[in-house]
């Protein structure tokens, strides 16, 4: 008795090591996911290229969720002080991200949650930045201009501080153009001090630009010849403007039929190239059906036999009856799923066919153009209709009319599989209904941004706003989408 008595004094003690341990094993684990997220923002920040927005965008989203999962109470005083300096951080690269897929509104938004998480002493560079691009960000959208210049001067501010005059050089040079777009003078003189002092190539592009307001072609064409890549990842982009604006320097020079057939050349390799992207992408869509009713039918087929086994076991206890019931059953649901996945395939016929027809009438659109361009320049006052575009703004697209007609020809096929969806989820806007036809049929992201008119990360947001929508806890939302339509 004695022994168990004792024994029973050392409970409080045991507790309190269970404790204390549980405790340490909390710190450690918010240490180690705090040097994962670390890790995660090196990788996105290190991916931060124009062809790599995605990949970047994944790891620093990843950053952000492990971040904000870290418990204040779990770290130290010091860790949580980086903590908080790294979500910052995170958050203005994603600002930067999405504006770069010209996602202003969600750009705005991360900029203004990464401001009041930076120290202005130690980051004071991506504060002038964050400033810099939020007045940008709300000048494109025909914002007030009073605001805007409000944003400049807090970003000019914050480059005085980190002491950076390239930044306060950029600065200036977006305020003159957003804010005071007639004063060339001053705006042509910070550009060529970026260009000519810090080796700043994009910024030659805008001098020619300027010098061609002022009809001044000579200085326009001695800077035109200093357009060069740094980067071979802007190579493309360098060749494109540098032959756009000599065709310019040519016009004002009086030789319009160099001009006209520079423009040509530039007009064809620009259809040449949508052409070759929308075959692409057409094949990439149709090859991705198959192999995903390849699936369907080997799924269908384990199906089969998964019920075949069931029913062999069960056939002993069950009545005569029942297993006859069961097998009407069955093959009524196996017809019925054969119906479906035909009329699914005809519709998949019927959007490819939409989008070659999209493509004829983008190529008409593009002619058009290069025509009234060479009315232009044979000095015929000849305006662009409305309705259209300049080639550089055109895409490959499908009109309201057509989407609409595949939301409501999918939905008859599916026997009204679509509007039961609309009614489990009155959450999904027309927006997210699009997006989930476009999965349910089996397209990529590639082919969702040319339908839907949108950039690759709109696609990207919208999947996740549309798994919210569903259900978070969803790993996969596309094949949920498929799954719950031909389960009805």
């Amino acid at each position: 008795m004695k022994n168990k008595v004792v024994r029973l004094e050392f409970l409080p003690l045991l507790g309190l090591i269970f404790c204390v341990q549980s405790c340490n094993f909390e710190s450690q684990n918010a240490q180690n996911r705090l040097h994962e997220a670390e890790e995660l923002y090196r990788q996105g920040t290190s991916s931060n290229s124009s062809s790599q927005y995605e990949s970047s965008t994944v790891y620093l989203k990843q950053a952000e969720e492990i971040l904000e999962s870290i418990q204040p109470s779990a770290v130290s005083h010091q860790q949580l002080a980086r903590r908080d300096e790294l979500l910052g951080l995170t958050w203005f690269h994603l600002g930067n991200t999405s504006e770069s897929e010209m996602l202003y509104d969600i750009a705005q938004a991360y900029y203004r949650k990464a401001i009041p998480m930076l120290d202005p002493d130690s980051n004071a560079v991506y504060l002038a930045c964050a400033y810099r691009d939020i007045a940008r960000t709300i000048a494109i959208a025909n914002g007030k201009q009073d605001s805007v210049l409000w944003y400049f001067n807090q970003a000019e501010h914050y480059a005085k501080v980190a002491q950076n005059e390239l930044l306060k050089l950029d600065i200036d040079a977006y305020r003159y153009q957003l804010c005071y777009p007639d004063s060339i003078s001053p705006r042509l003189a910070v550009c060529k001090r970026m260009a000519e002092t810090y080796r700043i190539p994009t910024r030659y592009a805008e001098i020619v630009e300027l010098f061609l307001v002022q009809h001044a072609t000579d200085s326009a064409a001695y800077y035109l010849e200093q357009l060069q890549p740094t980067d071979s990842a802007y190579t493309y982009w360098f060749e494109q403007t540098y032959a756009y604006l000599h065709c310019q320097i040519l016009r004002q020079r009086g030789k319009t039929p160099q001009a006209y057939e520079e423009l040509l050349n530039l007009y064809d390799r620009k259809i040449e190239e949508l052409q070759r992207d929308a075959g692409a992408r057409t094949y990439a869509l149709s090859l991705h059906y198959d192999v995903a009713r390849e699936q369907q039918l080997a799924e269908k087929a384990q199906n089969e036999k998964q019920w075949q086994r069931k029913i062999s076991s069960v056939l002993v206890l069950l009545l005569v009856l029942v297993i006859a019931l069961s097998l009407v059953l069955w093959r009524y649901w196996l017809q019925r799923r054969r119906e479906q996945a035909q009329k699914l395939e005809t519709l998949r016929d019927k959007y490819v066919q939409q989008l070659q027809l999209a493509l004829e009438r983008l190529q008409q659109k593009v002619n058009l153009t290069r025509e009234i361009e060479l009315q232009h320049m044979r000095g015929n006052e000849v305006e662009f209709p409305k309705w259209l575009q300049t080639y550089r703004d055109e895409k490959l697209v499908m009109n309201k009319e057509s989407l609409d007609e595949l939301i409501a020809s999918i939905d008859k096929a599916l026997d009204g599989a679509i509007s039961r969806l609309r009614k489990d989820y009155p959450e999904l806007t027309e927006s997210d209904m699009q997006f989930a036809i476009l999965s349910i049929i089996g397209a990529s992201d590639n082919d969702m941004s040319i339908v839907l008119n949108v950039q690759k990360q709109t696609v990207y947001h919208r999947r996740q706003i549309v798994r919210k929508h569903v259900n978070p806890d969803i790993d996969d939302i596309d094949a949920w989408l498929r799954n719950y339509v031909l389960s009805i």
